[in-house]
């Protein structure tokens, strides 16, 4: 598939996620927020900052043999940006779109598989030494894997920073979209997790969100953009599968980030589960989600054609052949 035809994937999908946020908009009669102040500053440090840092890298592939990339970024940054936009509305958007909330369902899986819960609580406690309970290094891993990810397959390989990309804007759409099924705003209900400052979170979005739900259009017409970021979604969690998808492709395309990244997902994995942001059930899930798109980005954008590849041989062969010609005149001159 060559560019333009990734291209049009790219803007296809998007196009296709500001339809459905549209249409959610204008049925239900919700606004559409942009982020502002402190809230926009949050989104950017979370997912646009590493596109940006690219940036550079996309300015010298302009005048290098990576330009085919270069072009690929200047799509992605503001496909990505709309997408987040859609995401982050349709989960504010959420109890008005299906209220039906599934956490007791949840929360008896979770008593079902206790010592699990139980074991990654206690996990959690032990690493307390060295990531301190009151830390915010569960959403520091997260972005460290996000920068690390997009600017080292930025820089190794074109076509691998491409499918990472496509992967990455696939989860964050049909992630929002996934929240809208069984939604449910997580075990933090039923007992407090084990971090203090989460819990402080926890209890300050859940305001926010029976705010929203009684406050209906109005009150996000009134907060949506301060409040665009604090609507609550457990099922799936996004932070475990996207943390996936970076070790995913990672341990495919760049080896040497596996063991760091083995290492965060990890600390990902416990620490949702042990500051009660998530049900168990809502890692698995999350996981399946990444994978799904990691396998669709490979499909939509695969590796160069066996036909490119044995034309670029045949070329390389021609060169060859006529610099041994060259050679063989200068030797017998």
């Amino acid at each position: 598939m060559d560019a333009q035809k990734l291209i049009a994937v790219e803007v296809w999908f998007t196009g296709g996620m500001l339809a459905i946020t549209m249409l959610a908009a204008g049925v239900l009669g919700l606004p559409f927020s942009l982020p502002r102040g402190d809230r926009a500053a949050f989104v950017g440090v979370h997912y646009l900052y590493p596109l940006a840092g690219v940036a550079l890298w996309g300015g010298f592939a302009l005048f290098g043999q990576r330009e085919h990339a270069a072009k690929t970024f200047l799509i992605a940054l503001p496909c990505y940006a709309l997408v987040l936009l859609c995401h982050f509305n349709l989960k504010l958007w959420s109890p008005h779109i299906n209220p039906l909330l599934w956490d007791e369902f949840y929360w008896q899986t979770d008593q079902a598989m206790r010592p699990v819960v139980d074991l990654f609580l206690t996990m959690r406690a032990a690493m307390a030494p060295v990531v301190p309970l009151d830390s915010n290094f569960y959403m520091i891993a997260f972005i460290a894997m996000f920068y690390g990810s997009f600017c080292v397959h930025a820089l190794t390989s074109a076509r691998d920073f491409r499918t990472l990309f496509l992967a990455a804007l696939l989860f964050q759409g049909t992630g929002a979209l996934a929240y809208l099924v069984t939604p449910a705003l997580g075990p933090f209900l039923y007992e407090s997790g084990i971090e203090p400052p989460a819990s402080a979170a926890q209890q300050s979005m859940l305001g926010a969100y029976h705010d929203n739900v009684a406050g209906g259009a109005h009150w996000i017409a009134e907060h949506g953009a301060s409040h665009l970021t604090v609507g609550l979604a457990a099922m799936p969690s996004l932070h475990t599968g996207g943390s996936f998808l970076f070790l995913l492709f990672a341990w495919r395309y760049a080896r040497m980030l596996v063991p760091l990244y083995a290492l965060l997902f990890v600390f990902i994995s416990i620490d949702a589960v042990a500051s009660r942001w998530h049900y168990l059930v809502d890692l698995p899930v999350g996981m399946m989600l990444a994978a799904g798109c990691a396998w669709a980005a490979e499909r939509l954008n695969p590796p160069v054609a066996s036909g490119d590849q044995a034309a670029a041989g045949h070329a390389a062969s021609f060169g060859a052949g006529m610099l041994a010609a060259v050679r063989g005149r200068l030797a017998r001159s």
